[in-house]
């Protein structure tokens, strides 16, 4: 029965051929995992009315702090069907280890012999998943001491369970089954400033974050750059100025997240200039991004941002009152 596993080394035994023995296999294909236990007994314990001392397995899986998925399993015989216990309809999400716990309960007493445990508890890291990383890391020439982020959450609607989002040099990439990544537009890895997540929209969807600086023509602008995941691939969202620079003048923005009628709100305002004024402002307007919010402006405030599907939407924040 354990043909098809010939290919799969042993990955952790325990206990005595002769006495009860445990050898673990397991195989992982990016999406399901199978484990293999070939259990050495002398005698196969089992009683027909299923109350009494009888040989089974304990199975506790689950993934690091997660709770666990418990199966057992009761051998057959001669007198009795084997039987399995397991959860119906079990489903696991994305996770780099799971820990396992195997439970031999040895029943030896009703022939003459004792009731023994023999528990074999091991962390199964998916190899897979790890050899993905190293294959991301590779493809976008990273090194893992360059990685800055390294998360997992709930970034795509098109997907269940959660995703990897991996951040270090000027790139940001999402691992799931696959990788996909995008390369900021940055001259150096020390011109992201920022790579984090934050909540946007109804359901509160994570969406990914950052703040690149530019600089050129003797002044510099920072841009705050936004994506969702959609069917494991970035798709960008919004790029708005944030702050801009030339000599000693300087125009900045802030940024929160705030409650509104659809859910969190990335809301933009201008701070006060610094050595520019309305007469003296005489930048063009940029035509890659948002511009820059002038904090004389008249006509808004600052701007909000909304997530609708994988889309942004935006809205002007009235103008602040004269007094």
């Amino acid at each position: 029965m354990l043909d098809d596993w010939k290919g799969n080394p042993v990955l952790a035994r325990i206990g005595d051929p002769k006495d009860g023995a445990i050898e673990l296999r397991c195989t992982w294909d990016g999406t399901s995992l199978g484990l293999s236990l070939d259990i050495a007994d002398d005698r196969v314990v089992r009683v027909r009315s299923g109350k009494g001392h009888e040989d089974r397995v304990d199975i506790s899986l689950s993934a690091t702090g997660g709770k666990p998925i418990a199966i057992v399993v009761y051998p057959g015989n001669a007198i009795v069907k084997e039987k399995i216990l397991a959860p119906a309809n079990t489903q696991v999400g994305s996770t780099p280890s799971f820990e396992l716990r195997v439970n031999f309960h040895d029943a030896d007493q009703a022939t003459g012999g004792d009731d023994t445990d023999l528990v074999l508890a091991t962390t199964i890291n998916l190899g897979d998943r790890k050899d993905l990383l190293d294959d991301f890391l590779r493809t976008a020439h990273l090194k893992h001491a360059d990685i800055k982020v390294d998360v997992m959450a709930d970034l795509d609607p098109d997907r269940r369970g959660k995703e990897r989002l991996v951040a270090g040099g000027t790139v940001i990439g999402v691992i799931t089954d696959q990788f996909a990544y995008v390369t900021l537009p940055a001259q150096t890895p020390s011109d992201v400033r920022e790579v984090r997540l934050i909540p946007l929209g109804a359901g509160q969807l994570q969406v990914v974050e950052a703040i690149v600086r530019q600089s050129g023509n003797g002044g510099s602008r920072d841009l705050l750059m936004l994506w969702t995941v959609w069917s494991g691939q970035l798709q960008p969202l919004a790029q708005v100025e944030v702050r801009k620079q030339q000599g000693a003048s300087l125009l900045e923005s802030e940024w929160k997240i705030a409650k509104s009628a659809h859910g969190p709100e990335l809301v933009v305002t201008p701070k006060p200039a610094v050595g520019w004024n309305a007469e003296t402002w005489n930048e063009q307007a940029a035509d890659d991004a948002d511009p820059i919010l002038l904090p004389w402006d008249t006509k808004k405030s600052g701007t909000g941002y909304t997530l609708h599907g994988h889309e942004v939407s935006r809205r002007d924040l009235a103008a602040r009152r004269k007094h």
